[in-house]
């Protein structure tokens, strides 16, 4: 009896431990079958992520200014990648030293073969080429293409089988994209540059070289820059544009200041306006830059700009007041961006009229109490040699499919009508003055008429704290030739510390130099003087 007890007992408890097994079962097999699949999948296999074959930039002519080549990446089955995009001796060597626990696998790697040139404006990739800056963020969706997977398997291990390595989803190419940067003409840019930032101490600066009847940017020069091959060796503030930052523009602002007046029709060519070393608005006193000698108690609309008298420009805008100043300077794109090809553009800063401080009508007549950026202002220049309408800044030429098949085209834009084509003949003809007879000399161009304007602006103080005492901005606009405009540039150079500081002296003989090659490159005819 007490045997067959125990033998009940027992076959309760088999027949207990069936039932349990039976649950489990049901339980992987039925009720939790897909979540433990995927569990085992996840331990036997991997999924990578390839990036595909990202678009090539070009300049304007077709050379290269960004492509893609192969390169290695090295990976553990389970710790995922030890290194990624190696030559192939440097991937081998890593994966001798466990060649069963390490596989190879192909990627594409960026990269710039013109090193510097043009850095600032190409911008970088991340490791999974994904655009971080410049062109290659702000065309990211266009150049990126698809991203591909493949997938290897590996035993208990965690070694990969051989031959596991498939793949499982393809990707496809991006697009192309080519540029209206022309790479001499940049080189060129960045050469007299960078040798100006030497020779007068100064931080850094900025060329830009536009063709004025398209709009089409030829050179977007910014030092000092960085080698996009090796972005994380370098101080993460260059990464930056900078011509896509607000600056007050100082005296080169002044052409816009008189061709304000000259539309509103409170001045004209002939009118004559007080020869002042000072002037005094809103209880702040205003002086001229330099000292100037007066021959007479009145001074010529055109002599304001040759001889850039602050106190001249003061009084047009006196004459304009504030509404009238203001709702013309929106006319000429102030305060808007251009919108001409890449994230990070300032609006710059132009307070509504009625939020002007008392002496801000005086200050913004020539450069202060305003911000602008670089492409603004050559946009708004456009006006004077388009017949009063402005033209959009153009940085992309075209978009294009590998296969050919899609192609997007940017085609010249006007920004509007800033002024009538009778005052932009008239600024031409001034600024032509303001070279010839002003503060431009050195600026102008053998056998080709330059017209344009300096400006020596007074560093402002962070925080809108006042200015920088012996800290100033050097800067040159214009454009030639004379006779038949084609291109515009606009200088800028940093807090110039040594030798000098004035905008004629330190940026007109950039202007001179890169705008002479570029004609000459281009074939222009030369101006009959």
């Amino acid at each position: 009896m007490e045997d067959r007890k125990r033998v009940l007992i027992l076959l309760g408890f088999f027949i207990l431990l069936f039932l349990v097994i039976i649950v489990r079962l049901i339980d992987l097999q039925v009720v939790n079958r897909s979540f433990y699949e995927k569990k085992s999948m996840e331990q036997r296999t991997r999924i990578i992520n390839l990036a595909a074959q990202r678009g090539d930039i070009f300049d304007r002519n077709g050379e290269l200014l960004a492509t893609s080549i192969d390169s290695y990446s090295v990976y553990q089955y389970r710790k995922g990648w030890l290194a990624r995009k190696l030559s192939l001796p440097e991937a081998t060597k890593l994966k001798e030293k466990d060649p069963k626990g390490v596989g190879l696998i192909k990627e594409k790697k960026r990269i710039y073969p013109k090193s510097r040139l043009a850095a600032q404006t190409l911008g970088f990739v991340g490791r999974d080429n994904q655009g971080l800056s410049g062109i290659e963020l702000a065309y990211d969706e266009y150049l990126r293409g698809k991203n591909g997977k493949v997938i290897t398997e590996g035993d208990p291990a965690g070694r990969e089988l051989y031959g596991a390595l498939r793949e499982i989803e393809s990707g496809s190419d991006g697009m192309n994209i080519t540029l209206t940067i022309d790479g001499n003409i940049q080189y060129v840019a960045e050469r007299e540059l960078l040798k100006q930032i030497k020779k007068f101490g100064a931080k850094s600066g900025m060329c830009i070289v536009m063709d004025i009847k398209t709009g089409e940017i030829l050179a977007l020069a910014s030092k000092p820059d960085f080698d996009p091959n090796r972005y994380q060796n370098s101080n993460r503030r260059l990464w930056h544009p900078r011509f896509l930052d607000p600056y007050e523009p100082g005296s080169t602002f002044k052409i816009f200041t008189v061709a304000a007046g000259l539309e509103d029709g409170v001045i004209n060519r002939e009118t004559m306006l007080r020869a002042l070393h000072s002037i005094t608005v809103g209880g702040k006193k205003i002086t001229n830059a330099h000292r100037e000698e007066f021959p007479r108690s009145r001074i010529t609309v055109s002599k304001i700009l040759e001889r850039s008298i602050n106190t001249g420009s003061v009084q047009i805008g006196q004459k304009l007041g504030p509404k009238k100043f203001y709702e013309q300077l929106r006319a000429f794109g102030f305060g808007k961006k251009t919108g001409f090809g890449l994230w990070g553009e300032s609006n710059g800063i132009l307070r509504n009229w009625k939020r002007w401080y008392k002496p801000d009508i005086g200050m913004i007549t020539f450069g202060q109490s305003i911000a602008t950026t670089p492409l603004q202002l050559l946009s708004a220049m456009s006006s004077f040699v388009n017949d009063g309408e402005m033209l959009k800044p153009i940085l992309v030429k075209k978009i294009e499919s590998f296969d050919g098949k899609f192609i997007k085209v940017f085609v010249p834009r006007d920004r509007g009508r800033a002024i009538s084509s009778k005052v932009a003949d008239e600024m031409k003809e001034l600024m032509r003055n303001s070279v010839v007879r002003g503060t431009g000399k050195r600026a102008d161009i053998k056998k080709f008429g330059v017209c344009g304007k300096t400006g020596t602006a007074q560093k402002a103080a962070l925080g809108g704290r006042g200015y920088l005492k012996g800290h100033y901005i050097a800067s040159f606009i214009g454009f030639a030739p004379y006779k038949n405009p084609r291109v515009a540039a606009l200088v800028i150079v940093d807090d110039p510390s040594r030798i000098g500081y004035w905008g004629g002296q330190v940026a007109g003989p950039v202007f001179s130099k890169v705008v002479g090659f570029t004609l000459r490159y281009l074939n222009v005819l030369p101006d009959v003087l």
